[in-house]
């Protein structure tokens, strides 16, 4: 396994394909009446992967494109200050970058723990079997509080919070199974790590969409498991209740409604309707598209399995040359002209180089003259 710019290059390629695809499959409508969330699932994990393991592989192949890489190789190897190479700086600014997001997430992190023993000390605290006696699960924590607008769930705590306003029991009861839901399934801890994911990648723009595209995901599959015993008319209620929530979020002003994750619904109108359709219609109820599922679960593969890299051409026979291979490495020197060139010096034969810094040079030891 080796971590390269040419494999940096091909994840950012195929990740934003899959993040484009993803997106198209939970936002466009009547997608969701042959998209399952196991496909979604499996498509996420693909993503997070590539992400994650940004490396070639003893499997890779590699594909020459000369008009692409040649180019951008020159660039990001081409001293800018101090003959420090373009990669080495932007490598670092990419470094700098984690450090500033994770420091600030850190302070966020923080500051909405102080908030939360700040609104424990002003909230009515009870449990959820006060509130739905025939509840049989876990004994979560409730928190109701006139200092937030919407129904939140703060799942480092494994608690949920509640607007100190009148429910209907039935609203209360879907209300409540929904942040139950979240809390069991987890879902707080999938965001934190999407959200280092994107700390990871500041400066790559899809990204985003992932992270927004796995927040709509993790309020679908709850929907799914929330209503699947449910009769048509209670899910119709259900629909009912989510449109009464957005109606609440729409002039929030509660100093929660930003930090904290809002697991109930989600801003967009647009997400709104994709989620009451595929509740109303049923479609979590109907066989997932196996052949869809074999397509995106091959992209495991597929993504892994090419690289580009850059081909120059070689010298002509009328210019030294000297061939490279990995046990010749050992014995091989550069010689620094003081004119700027380099000769390369391996086995007895020399040859001229002109840029140390790029693969298989930058690892042999460099004498200046």
């Amino acid at each position: 396994m080796n971590f390269s710019i040419s494999s940096l290059l091909i994840t950012c390629i195929v990740s934003t394909l899959l993040i484009v695809l993803l997106n198209f499959l939970l936002t466009t409508k009547k997608n969701y009446r042959f998209v399952r969330s196991n496909v979604i699932i499996a498509l996420s994990f693909i993503i997070i992967a590539r992400l994650c393991l940004p490396i070639e592989y003893r499997f890779t192949k590699t594909i020459p494109i000369p008009f692409l890489m040649n180019p951008l190789m020159t660039f990001l190897t081409y001293p800018l200050i101090l003959d420090i190479p373009i990669y080495v700086i932007l490598i670092s600014l990419w470094i700098l970058g984690i450090l500033f997001n994770l420091v600030r997430y850190i302070r966020e992190l923080l500051y909405l723990n102080r908030m939360f023993k700040k609104l424990e000390e002003q909230s009515e605290i009870c449990k959820i079997k006060n509130l739905l006696p025939d509840y049989n699960g876990n004994n979560y924590d409730v928190l109701i509080t006139s200092y937030c607008d919407s129904p939140k769930v703060l799942g480092s705590k494994k608690v949920i919070i509640l607007p100190n306003i009148h429910f209907e029991e039935d609203k209360l009861q879907i209300i409540l199974m929904h942040e139950i839901k979240h809390i069991e399934n987890h879902d707080y801890y999938i965001k934190q790590f999407v959200n280092f994911l994107t700390i990871t990648y500041w400066w790559f723009p899809p990204v985003y969409i992932l992270r927004k595209n796995i927040d709509l995901f993790l309020e679908i599959r709850v929907d799914e498991k929330v209503v699947k015993k449910m009769s048509e008319r209670e899910r119709l209620n259900y629909a009912q209740c989510l449109i009464h929530v957005q109606k609440s979020l729409v002039n929030k002003t509660d100093p929660f409604a930003k930090e904290y994750y809002s697991f109930l619904i989600d801003d967009s109108s647009n997400v709104l309707e994709y989620r009451i359709r595929y509740i109303l219609e049923e479609s979590f109820m109907k066989k997932t598209n196996y052949l869809l599922l074999v397509v995106i679960c091959s992209l495991v593969f597929f993504s892994n399995s090419i690289i580009f890299e850059a081909s120059f051409p070689a010298p002509s026979q009328e210019t030294p040359y000297v061939t490279i291979s990995e046990d010749t490495l050992d014995n091989a020197y550069i010689i620094q002209h003081k004119d700027g060139t380099y000769t390369l010096f391996i086995d007895g034969e020399q040859g001229s180089i002109e840029d140390p810094t790029v693969s298989p040079f930058s690892e042999i030891p460099i004498i200046k003259e």
